[in-house]
């Protein structure tokens, strides 16, 4: 069983056992080391602003999130081809080679653009107060550079290693139910009495719902709900880290129960 926060007073009146977070574009806005990067190796893109070229590579992420959900890791041609994909919403053409050395960049060197908001610690201290058992991270992708990720966010603060649950180390991807039930059982609790903060819909609602778990849809983007959601929808949604750290302090998150 991973490592757990000391059950005390405070926490004795929660429904909560744990809030898990997802890590990309959830606990940090993904858009400005992936701007960073783009602008490092292809120079400034006329007229296209960190979250313009965020959103415009999140339309060409389809084959990568595929990949983590097969579990497998994407090819290096599928990150290149989603480079060149992005630019070229900007009238940018590049070559392989550029594309996957801005992927590169992106991968290793942009953690200098990556930092954790002050409203979003704020909401870690609360998660970790309140959730009798604190807080922990479900994300796909590598293992290696997700941890890279959580290292220069600071999140050890807030998180054990023991609660920190990787797609590639567990060999499970959302939106597979299997993976909440896995990062559940390893701490000894269940999806109905855990939140689960996650900013995309295919994989972190969709993956929530799917194992139980009361979620909050983190729509920083402003993206409209799937038009076939087939019954899918988050407990809560907020589009900001403001409302987000609202929520949290509001008593019927914590009073809020699926069991």
């Amino acid at each position: 069983m991973g490592q757990v926060a000391r059950h005390d007073g405070a926490k004795a009146h929660t429904c909560v056992d744990v809030v898990f977070f997802d890590i990309d574009d959830t606990l940090y806005d993904q858009a400005r080391p992936f701007a960073y990067a783009v602008r490092r190796v292809c120079g400034e893109i006329p007229g296209a602003t960190d979250a313009a070229l965020y959103d415009a590579s999140r339309r060409h992420s389809g084959p990568i999130f595929a990949a983590f959900s097969a579990r497998r890791t994407p090819t290096t041609e599928e990150y290149a081809l989603r480079m060149q994909q992005t630019l070229a919403d900007f009238g940018v053409s590049i070559n392989h080679e550029t594309a996957v050395e801005a992927q590169r960049v992106y991968a290793d060197e942009s953690g200098v653009a990556m930092s954790l908001s002050s409203a979003m610690a704020s909401c870690l201290d609360a998660c970790r107060a309140r959730a009798r058992l604190g807080v922990g991270v479900i994300s796909n992708g590598r293992e290696e550079l997700q941890a890279e990720k959580l290292e220069i966010l600071g999140i050890s603060q807030w998180v054990s290693p023991g609660a920190v649950f990787v797609s590639q180390a567990v060999g499970l991807a959302k939106p597979d139910p299997a993976l909440f039930d896995y990062a559940c059982d390893h701490l000894g609790t269940t999806p109905g009495r855990c939140i689960y903060v996650g900013d995309a819909w295919d994989t972190d609602v969709v993956g929530a719902c799917a194992a139980g778990m009361p979620c909050v849809w983190f729509n920083r983007r402003g993206r409209m709900r799937p038009q076939d959601a087939r019954g899918v929808s988050p407990t809560w949604e907020v589009g900001s880290e403001e409302e987000l750290r609202a929520l949290i302090g509001s008593e019927s998150f914590w009073r809020f129960s699926h069991t």
